[in-house]
């Protein structure tokens, strides 16, 4: 097996190819020749199903569609298929039609979102909420409206995209992940230097599947008069006694600063929402662009998030299938001796540490109807390189056995 490619993503971007924007397509070209020769067209696949842990693929063996096993989707609690929240969005689209067709701003704020605000600020412990058309469009929005120039962002290492999208305005400083004594050092060493700090965590990280370490990170900017923003999209729904988030796991309802999340992963829908002050809240109802100059979430998103939230509340037991899912795969991982990181929620690193090998691990996985993805350079550094899976309350054991087996067979393979 030749463990080596000519190229990555990396060599075609804006940054890497000093070049005019046509050369620079049609280079890119090379390294979709070079995936298909090696069958690793692993991205973009295209489904006849919902994305749920069966599926049908376009394209499977001779072009035919392949019946799979997925462990890609971020639904958590499967709430995109429940009848619950199917009702409740036809329901929706019936009295309010298809789209809110305005940005809040000017007239697209409905009553069902000023419904669907207060029921997020109640769940995660804030005065208020506001809600956006795409989890992405939050962080970009809210980070720009409230940080810039003589201000300073601390940014964990491991964040999501979507924080530095929404930093270019400001002065950002990383900081070593999940590494509170690392902010203190450097809040130490800036506290006079900038009007606003704010130290900017993930609840739960996305790649490593761990969790933030709250409590302590929380005291060091409260001593150094810092602002803390946790972005809890994988959290909400699965960590806490009642599915309130990682701030509820700490026992921290309410005291972080500003909570973002996404709607797209346990309330299995679309669209994003910030909890924080009625203060805060107000400033961005005006100065978040990615809400006041874009069309408002449609109604019938708005009203299936709104029967997700009730669901969380109302039935722990979907929660409860979903942990005990997690530990059944840890465990059966861990005695296989795979190197899951240090995971501490339903996202599974399975650590190959080569970005060929991952993707000769997602191509044998597949290969036996399994659908997981590999996750490379530039997402990550060359040796972290890994083969990510998502775990839902709606897998069932015997589909974990089955791809803890494969996996075990395709190591003996690939050899990782």
């Amino acid at each position: 097996m030749n463990l080596k490619e000519k190229y990555t993503v990396n060599d075609f971007t804006l940054k890497s190819l000093k070049t005019d924007l046509k050369d620079r397509v049609n280079q890119f070209q090379k390294w979709m020749e070079q995936s298909k020769l090696n069958n690793h067209e692993i991205y973009w696949n295209e489904s006849l199903t919902c994305i749920s842990p069966e599926m049908i693929l376009v394209g499977g063996p001779e072009n035919n569609s392949q019946n799979v096993i997925s462990f890609i989707s971020n639904d958590y609690l499967g709430m995109s298929q429940r009848d619950e929240t199917k009702a409740a969005s036809i329901e929706a689209i019936m009295k309010y039609g298809t789209g809110a067709c305005a940005a809040p701003i000017i007239g697209g704020y409905l009553d069902i979102h000023r419904e669907l605000e207060q029921k997020i600020a109640d769940f995660t412990g804030q005065e208020d909420a506001l809600i956006f058309s795409s989890g992405f469009g939050v962080n970009v929005g809210v980070l720009n409206a409230l940080l810039g120039e003589l201000d300073l962002a601390l940014v964990d290492m491991c964040v999501h995209t979507s924080v530095y999208d929404g930093l270019k305005g400001t002065n950002t400083k990383k900081i070593k992940h999940n590494d509170p004594e690392y902010i203190e050092f450097i809040l130490q060493k800036e506290v006079d230097r900038y009007k606003t700090k704010m130290v900017i965590i993930d609840g739960v990280y996305s790649h490593d599947g761990d969790i933030a370490y709250l409590k302590e990170i929380q005291e060091v900017c409260k001593k150094y008069g810092a602002l803390l923003y946790m972005d809890d999209a994988h959290g909400m729904g699965v960590f806490g006694e009642t599915g309130r988030g990682v701030a509820e796991h700490y026992n921290m309802l309410g005291e972080v600063d500003i909570v973002t999340g996404t709607f797209s992963k346990s309330f299995g829908s679309v669209g994003g929402f910030v909890s924080c002050s009625k203060e805060i809240a107000d400033y961005l109802r005006y100065f978040a662009n990615t809400t006041v100059f874009s069309a408002a979430i449609t109604p019938a998103s708005t009203a299936s998030i709104q029967a997700a939230l009730q669901l969380i509340v109302d039935k722990p037991q979907i929660r409860k299938k979903l942990w005990d899912n997690v530990t059944y795969l840890k465990n059966k991982l861990i005695e296989n001796k795979f190197d899951i990181k240090n995971t501490a929620s339903p996202i599974f690193p399975i650590m190959v540490r080569n970005p060929f090998k991952a993707k000769e691990v997602t191509r044998l996985l597949k290969e036996r109807n399994i659908y997981a993805i590999a996750i490379v350079y530039p997402a990550v550094t060359d040796k972290d390189a890994r083969v990510r899976m998502s775990l839902t309350a709606s897998h069932e054991f015997s589909q974990i056995d089955y791809l803890v087996n494969s996996l075990v067979e395709i190591r003996n393979i690939v050899y990782f």
